[in-house]
């Protein structure tokens, strides 16, 4: 039979979720990097990485995908955006051999201290959920991409999260629709979905399906 998490224990695991903390938080980020294998390998292909380019990943997690990432290309320089201490931690350690091409840089998941146009491609996986202003944010994801760069969104179609106990704490879902809107309203163009299906473990050992989208956006 499957547990029943107390509100509180579902309280835990939202916050756990939407920003990794302590022991706890390390054991979230590598069930995180298990969970979210496919749509990040997507969302990494949909990047269509070039010899050079400079990336954003904003939330990367425990970085256990990123050797993927840099192989993609040759001299890749790789930036991480990430709000939880624990998990940037996590992700120098799984990149220590990559020390010359990757950096992170704790973020406040409002605004960004880099540079205008620094970046040429900017992409990020299971974060929409927890943007306080979406809009304002997504200007910000433009402001620091080139003329013309490529930003990749990545998440589970709300139908899919909506059976989630945890969600109504702290989530805010979207459907490809709601979410190409707000990047036309941030002043993307070209904005393409791919909507894809796979089969990942539930909490409770279960094969589910999980609808995602990979929508990709020029500045």
């Amino acid at each position: 039979m499957e547990h029943q998490h107390s509100e509180e224990e579902l309280k835990s695991i939202a916050k756990q979720l939407s920003c990794p903390d302590g022991e706890h938080g390390i054991k979230t980020g590598e069930m995180m990097n298990a969970s979210n294998l496919g749509m990040t390998s997507s969302a990494i292909d949909a990047l269509n990485l070039k010899n050079n380019n400079t990336i954003l990943e904003i939330g990367h997690g425990n970085g256990g995908h990123i050797a993927q990432l840099l192989s993609k290309a040759e001299n890749l320089k790789y930036y991480g955006a990430d709000i939880s201490e624990t998990i940037i931690a996590e992700a120098k350690k799984n990149t220590a051999e990559f020390i010359n091409q990757v950096s992170f840089q704790l973020t406040n998941g409002n605004d960004f201290s880099f540079s205008d146009k620094q970046f040429d491609k900017i992409f990020t996986v299971n974060t929409i959920y927890f943007w306080n202003n979406p809009l304002e944010y997504l200007k910000e994801v433009k402001r620091i991409l080139v003329d013309e760069g490529l930003f990749v969104l990545c998440f589970a179609d709300k139908t899919y999260l909506e059976k989630r106990p945890y969600i109504k704490y702290g989530f805010k879902l979207y459907d490809d629709y709601e979410a190409t809107e707000l990047l036309r309203k941030a002043g993307f163009t070209n904005i393409k979905t791919i909507k894809k299906t796979e089969q990942i473990n539930n909490t409770s050992g279960f094969m589910v399906d999980r609808d995602y989208y990979i929508i990709s956006a020029i500045a």
